[in-house]
């Protein structure tokens, strides 16, 4: 069936000389893998540049529910990004958003609208971002547990003063509980989770708040997705925004 849809670029996979594996988050489809072929060829119309993580896409493929890998009939990078993959800083962060999607989204054809939505004009909104993006990975990180099913409760106040990541709930601070992040980081990412896409940048951390932060929510997700590990990128994102 030859359908029309918007995706999301996840990761290319090298399949042969001139050919990868696509590999997309579709509106209508979910996540999906497409058979690109020509594509470092001088004369093939689609170009490894159309290919990189988080590109959006327009799509008219052919569907087959039984198959595994589908066919691409015509793409079109729509909406164009613009700086998203030429700054050095976006697109570190880019590469970072990419690998937890692929970590995320893990069965073919459930498409999830809501889902799809919130990635959709976050890329945007990264690639339009004008100032700097420090707290944007972990801004994405927070709002996308909404989507999961594991957002954050509670809100930071003097007697719940630390944050569980194991539980995931602000409760009173102990020491000794090795889940719990202190009262000051427990603080700011409070104030991130109820930070919008205007605000999020404003919240004031330094590098070492802003990397530790990172790292437990990196945490707060491996405890609560199975097999979400050996993530990647965030080291060499942490260097980025040093």
């Amino acid at each position: 069936m030859l359908l029309k849809c918007k995706a999301i670029v996840i990761k290319t996979i090298d399949y042969s000389e001139n050919s990868v594996v696509l590999k997309c988050f579709t509106d209508t489809h979910g996540v999906q893998s497409y058979m690109v072929n020509g594509v470092r060829s001088k004369k093939g119309a689609i170009k490894p540049s159309h290919l990189l993580p988080l590109s959006l896409l327009e799509l008219e493929a052919y569907h087959q529910q039984q198959k595994n890998l589908q066919r691409i009939k015509e793409l079109k990078c729509v909406p164009q990004l613009h700086s998203l993959h030429f700054d050095m800083v976006k697109s570190a962060v880019g590469i970072f958003m990419a690998e937890v999607i692929n970590k995320v989204l893990r069965e073919e054809n459930q498409p999830d609208p809501p889902l799809f939505s919130f990635m959709y004009h976050t890329i945007q909104l990264l690639d339009l971002e004008g100032e700097k993006v420090n707290n944007f990975p972990l801004f994405f990180l927070l709002q996308l547990t909404r989507y999961l099913g594991f957002h954050p409760k509670g809100i930071y106040n003097e007697l719940n003063n630390g944050f569980d990541f194991r539980e995931g709930i602000f409760e009173p601070y102990e020491a000794r509980n090795p889940y719990q992040i202190t009262p000051a980081l427990s603080e700011k990412l409070s104030i991130l989770l109820q930070s919008n896409s205007l605000d999020y940048k404003t919240v004031s951390m330094n590098y070492s708040d802003r990397t530790a932060l990172l790292e437990h929510a990196i945490d707060y997700y491996r405890e609560h997705m199975i097999g979400f590990s050996d993530l990647k990128s965030h080291k060499i994102l942490a260097e980025v925004l040093a």
